[in-house]
């Protein structure tokens, strides 16, 4: 959901990568309904492992899982590591993934924000 988000609110100036420390290896329909709910797209996103992500040239890492989760992300270089408790909806209703949506939109919005004071024109 973040990398959608973040795709959509950084008005094409934010490159995003998402992965997971234990992929699910798809995409849950609640997920992509959810996203749809609130305007965003669903498509070209797909469910992977860290290992399938280049972490070289990234600026901010961002662990939804809190600071247990940022602590297994590899430290390839010194950049922003953002450590976010995001309930985990797999699982659960639609109206749970609604609410942890709403939640990381929320969120991915402030970073945006703190970056477009100083980088980016975002809308």
């Amino acid at each position: 959901m973040a990398e959608a988000m973040a795709r959509a609110l950084g008005g094409g100036q934010v490159e995003c990568r998402s992965a997971g420390l234990a992929p699910a290896g798809f995409i849950a329909e609640a997920t992509r309904n959810a996203l749809t709910a609130l305007g965003y797209s669903g498509d070209n996103l797909s469910s992977k492992g860290l290992e399938a992500v280049e972490l070289d040239d990234v600026d901010v890492v961002v662990s939804l899982l809190g600071r247990r989760g940022l602590d297994l992300v590899p430290r390839v270089r010194e950049v922003r590591r953002e450590a976010w408790s995001i309930r985990d909806p797999i699982g659960e209703d639609e109206t749970v993934y609604l609410e942890v949506a709403r939640e990381i939109e929320g969120r991915v919005r402030r970073l945006l924000e703190e970056y477009s004071d100083e980088e980016l024109s975002l809308p």
